[in-house]
């Protein structure tokens, strides 16, 4: 296991973290960190295995070995809702959500859910009022405002991003894992998701997957560097960019 590299304790940490499918690994063997606080990137090739970890991470799969620990829990038993209990919290996926719904309710049923009130939402009027209004707290600092009261539907498909994330942040997070948030999201709203990740409080810890190596050089404070299923690169942006080796693989030329 690696040692912090500022010294930090551990807000994520996993241990000899395995997938197999069918025999192949597609996840093999990882044992990562991540630092109470930190913004770090996850990169690598199409196939890398940077979505399964994700998952795992999650519980959205279970490993075939190995652990995942958060706040120095052992929460590898766990299943992802008791995940985000222990504040590990990730982008909903779209089609998951309730399409009937209104951009306000999808918030504001996740703020109810975090404060413990998701059975009195629709029977009261007080949490019915508190929930809407941190609600629509979250959905202002996204530009989401003017679509509040929108059926999720309506909405473009990079602005249904913005409302994982807004639904994500909800939940009030010690640890947030974003699967390219930017991804579909028009260029001109692209920064207010990192933005928003820039600002958030320094005990919240960030774990993104982003292809755009602008954004990662410009947010991230430290990068993972994931080639079939293994880390063989952690550094600063600085570090990473000067590696002839990530250079070699994302030119295709592996050695």
């Amino acid at each position: 296991m690696r040692t912090p590299v500022r010294g930090l304790p551990f807000a994520l940490r996993t241990s000899g973290l395995t997938k197999s499918f069918n025999g192949l690994k597609t996840v093999s063997g990882v044992d990562f960190y991540l630092e109470v606080g930190a913004r770090q990137a996850l990169i690598g090739p199409n196939g890398a295995g940077k979505t399964t970890f994700i998952n795992l991470l999650t519980g959205s799969i279970p490993p075939t070995s190995g652990t995942v620990w958060v706040n120095e829990e052992n929460v590898t038993p766990l299943a992802a809702y008791q995940r985000v209990k222990r504040g590990l919290a990730r982008t909903f996926q779209i089609n998951s959500l309730l399409r009937e719904l209104s951009v306000l309710e999808h918030v504001q049923l996740a703020v109810a859910e975090q404060v413990g009130a998701g059975g009195k939402l629709f029977g009261g009027r007080r949490v019915q009022r508190e929930t809407a209004e941190a609600a629509y707290d979250i959905l202002e600092q996204l530009k989401l405002e003017q679509s509040a009261m929108l059926p999720i539907t309506e909405l473009s498909y990079g602005r249904q991003r913005l409302v994982e994330i807004a639904i994500a942040l909800a939940l009030k997070p010690a640890v947030l894992l974003l699967d390219e948030p930017a991804a579909g999201v028009p260029p001109a709203d692209s920064h207010l998701v990192f933005e928003l990740i820039e600002a958030l409080p320094s005990n919240v810890s960030v774990l993104f997957i982003e292809h755009d190596m602008k954004l990662v050089a410009r947010f991230a404070e430290r990068i993972s560097v994931l080639v079939a299923g293994e880390i063989v690169l952690e550094g600063t942006p600085q570090e990473i960019a000067a590696s002839t080796l990530v250079r070699d693989i994302y030119l295709g030329h592996r050695h």
